[in-house]
């Protein structure tokens, strides 16, 4: 088997996509592209992506449409624009994934390095630039722990301006990108982090990143960093609110530091990443002022075996604690009205894909889960029905043109 392949296949990253994108471009100077996935769900106790206990759902499919042009050899364009249904936490409302335009300024083959500005993508560990795109993850869904689809639209895109950059070094390259701009906030990530839809919203928010990923022997192995610094401003509601659903203004701090690492032969890929979560509610007050500072920890463990260049399979162990001090959340379930089993989850994966063409993708996986820590409480709204212990059974099929 050709290593370089796959190689290829397993270097995700929103710089890859643009780039393959706008080579497109170079040849016809406006491409339209795009992509549709239906995935269906099954659990034998609590919901995900929609009303899934004991009955499938339907109430996932990922539609995205996007296109690059080359203005001049420095200057590139993108833009993408994505319709996800997701049980109660999307809606299928079409929006602005992305919309940036790309200068290089250098692109000589032991340096590159320039700007984007735009909506962006967020440079956050390896997989998030391109979690929507099914043919560019290896799972029907990303660890939970690291990928917090609950609350997506916060990790997935930033307004604001990326300096990127690949260096040759000794042994292999160096990736580089720094950002800083304004994330999306919604009310998916105020059911993230305050556990509810408050009374007040997230406004003027800004945030600060920097990842640095070490490749070595053309990808075969990775070796990776990602820090990070939000602050989302809150702003209150209406007065009248009830006392547990109201909060100060001021800022909620979110600070985040990522180790990845990957090593990948022909057939064999071993992946795992580790990330400490560091969650500030101090200025907010209210109902978190008895845990005012949390720590979040998380870590998944990683195995993909490709048959052969159509079938492959995967098995991941995806471990969350969202409270280091609490880890089997005893502490808070006095604290919170909460089962101890809400603060924690730990989910072995057992998936496997099937690629029959290039524009065809199909998977199937088994999720076997203990606790709740990432089951969204827009899909289970009575907290004291979530069973400790449940499995998911999933199906996706994708198709690219």
């Amino acid at each position: 088997m050709n290593f370089k392949y796959f190689a290829t296949l397993l270097l995700p990253g929103v710089s890859g996509l643009f780039t393959s994108t706008c080579l497109h471009a170079d040849e016809e100077s406006f491409l339209l592209s795009g992509f549709l996935t239906q995935g269906v769900f099954y659990t034998d106790n609590n919901n995900v992506y929609g009303e899934s206990d004991d009955t499938p759902s339907f109430d996932f499919h990922e539609i995205g449409l996007n296109t690059a042009y080359r203005f001049t050899p420095a200057l590139r364009g993108a833009v993408q624009v994505m319709s996800r249904q997701a049980g109660q936490v999307d809606n299928g409302e079409p929006q602005l994934d992305y919309a940036l335009l790309d200068y290089r300024f250098s692109d000589s083959p032991d340096a590159s390095y320039g700007v984007r500005a735009g909506r962006l993508k967020v440079p956050f560990g390896f997989y998030n630039e391109t979690r929507d795109v099914a043919f560019t993850r290896p799972s029907i869904m990303l660890p939970q722990s690291l990928y917090f689809d609950q609350a997506r639209n916060l990790e997935l895109s930033i307004d604001g301006a990326i300096l990127y950059g690949s260096v040759e070094v000794p042994g292999g390259w160096l990736d580089l990108d720094l950002l800083y701009g304004s994330p999306k906030t919604d009310t998916n990530v105020e059911y993230a982090y305050l556990a509810m839809d408050a009374a007040g919203t997230f406004e003027d928010s800004e945030g600060y990143m920097a990842r640095m990923i070490y490749n070595v022997d053309s990808g075969r192995i990775r070796i990776g960093t990602t820090v990070a610094e939000y602050r989302l401003s809150y702003k209150p509601g209406p007065p009248g609110a009830p006392v547990w659903n109201e909060f100060n203004e001021g800022d909620l701090k979110l600070n985040v530091a990522m180790l990845s690492a990957q090593y990948n032969t022909a057939n064999w890929s071993l992946t795992s990443e580790y990330m400490v979560h560091d969650i500030d509610w101090t200025e907010l007050g209210g109902i978190y002022s008895v845990r005012p500072k949390t720590p979040l920890t998380s870590y998944y463990l990683q195995v993909q075996y490709r048959l052969n260049y159509n079938w492959d399979l995967l098995l991941r162990y995806d471990d969350l604690v969202l409270d280091g001090n609490d880890p089997l959340g005893k502490r808070n379930s006095l604290l919170f009205p909460k089962q101890a089993h809400s603060f924690y989850a730990q989910d072995v994966t057992l998936g496997i894909g099937w690629q029959p063409n290039p524009d065809w993708l199909f998977r199937a996986e088994i999720h076997n889960i203990k606790g709740t820590g990432w089951a969204a409480e827009q899909d289970n709204t009575d907290p004291a029905s979530l069973k400790k212990y449940w499995n998911i059974f999933a199906l996706q099929a994708t198709y690219r043109f």
